[in-house]
């Protein structure tokens, strides 16, 4: 009988391993926005605002209150309120494909949570070709709202027979703000001032008006590294010609 209830005991052990297992515990937002914490408690910092309809994954139960750990996209984790979401079990999920694994695996290896969520500004810096000549630009911005954001823009374009110096401002529209890859759409008014170099008898010296539009992407890299990639149509004009040429620029940003 020892044996016997020794063998039954096992078994309900095993059972209860398999069990646990095969069913892994989420939790879906139901409020407009959660906020992850890095601890279970309201004093603690916000980390990731979790948008209504997300399921994360629970790692483990606080032994006080209601409270979630539960793990982010970049691996990290933190701390939800129970009253927020709505706990669930699942049965395991079918083998990912190779290039699932391949795209979760680079992900999670150098892709992170966007920093836009919780920054009141930006600063940015970018090079590249304005209709095949250089162009260097900094654009320091005003962040109203994770989606929308006002966004200055000062910078040259040393070019062989001119140097063109622009600055104005405009909107910027984000389409998914906080994700480690988020699109946006900018447009910006504003002068440049033409100076031809010495040897350029064609142009003058003047002021024209200047438009831009276009878009790009900020990724997020591990430790809020954030790269910024543009693509812009700009025309130059005043009342009797205009000019057009199209930007591509990259470069850094960083959130404050």
């Amino acid at each position: 009988m020892k044996y016997v209830a020794m063998l039954v005991a096992a078994a309900a052990v095993s059972t209860t391993a398999i069990a646990s297992a095969a069913a892994d515990a989420y939790v879906r937002v139901l409020s407009d926005q959660a906020p992850v914490r890095t601890g279970p408690d309201a004093t603690y910092r916000t980390v990731y605002l979790a948008p209504r309809g997300e399921v994360l994954e629970v790692l483990e139960r606080g032994s006080r209150d209601y409270w979630f750990r539960v793990r982010l996209e970049d691996g990290t984790s933190g701390w939800i309120l129970g009253e927020f979401v709505f706990p669930f079990d699942v049965g395991p999920a079918p083998a990912p494909g190779f290039f699932t694994r391949v795209g979760r695996s680079i992900s999670n290896a150098i892709l992170g949570p966007s920093p836009i969520p919780f920054a009141s500004t930006e600063l940015s810096f970018s090079a590249g070709l304005l209709d095949g000549e250089g162009i260097f630009l900094l654009r320091p911005a005003w962040v109203i709202a994770p989606l929308v954001a006002m966004e200055g823009f000062v910078g040259l374009s040393p070019r062989s027979d001119k140097t063109l110096f622009v600055a104005g401002a405009g909107p910027v529209l984000r389409l998914v703000p906080g994700a480690p890859i988020s699109p946006f759409f900018q447009l910006g008014v504003g002068a440049a001032h033409v100076r031809p170099k010495a040897d350029n008898f064609v142009d003058k010296r003047e002021t024209v008006m200047a438009l831009s539009a276009g878009g790009g992407f900020e990724i997020t890299f591990k430790k809020q590294i954030t790269a910024r990639i543009d693509a812009r149509n700009w025309t130059f004009f005043n009342n009797n010609r205009a000019n057009s040429g199209i930007e591509i620029s990259g470069g850094l940003a960083i959130f404050f």
